[in-house]
């Protein structure tokens, strides 16, 4: 028989390969300093002032153009030149437009109740035989009530 396995010795920690390294530095160079961005170009479009010169000028066309259309009417425009010191009257006739005024007479007339019509008197009929079972099986309903309380049951 062997006798008992001697002692080993202890495992020694694990070592990083290629052996042990230096904490890491930061790498010496320029040094940075924040900066603005460059200007963008200015917009082609709006650069000069001509572009908004000719919206102008089409917009003050368009107003004309609409002003002539809403304007234009029939009536005639007489302009009377008088002597060099009087200064120069315009005058346009007006036409004024009679005022219509409307009259309405509103009469009310009431007539007896007339005979109904024959559905009218279906329906009536209808009627008359519902509520004619209504009372009927109303009847019969107090007539169960009173047998159950006779019975001694308990009446819903």
């Amino acid at each position: 028989m062997s006798g008992p396995e001697p002692p080993r010795p202890p495992v020694p920690p694990t070592q990083p390969l290629g052996g042990p390294r230096q904490p890491r530095q930061p790498v010496a160079g320029e040094r940075v300093v924040e900066r603005l961005p460059p200007e963008l170009p200015p917009d082609r479009r709006w650069g000069s002032p001509w572009a908004a010169i000719v919206a102008g000028i089409l917009g003050a066309l368009l107003g004309v153009l609409i002003g002539f259309a809403v304007g234009k009417n029939n009536a005639k425009t007489v302009t009377e030149t008088s002597r060099a010191s009087q200064p120069v009257t315009t005058q346009t006739p007006t036409a004024v437009q009679p005022k219509v005024e409307v009259h309405t007479n509103t009469v009310t007339v009431t007539t007896p109740t007339p005979t109904p019509a024959p559905a009218n008197a279906e329906s009536e009929a209808r009627l008359r035989e519902t509520e004619k079972n209504l009372r009927k099986l109303e009847k019969e309903n107090e007539e169960l009530k009173r047998q159950l309380e006779r019975e001694g049951r308990a009446v819903p």
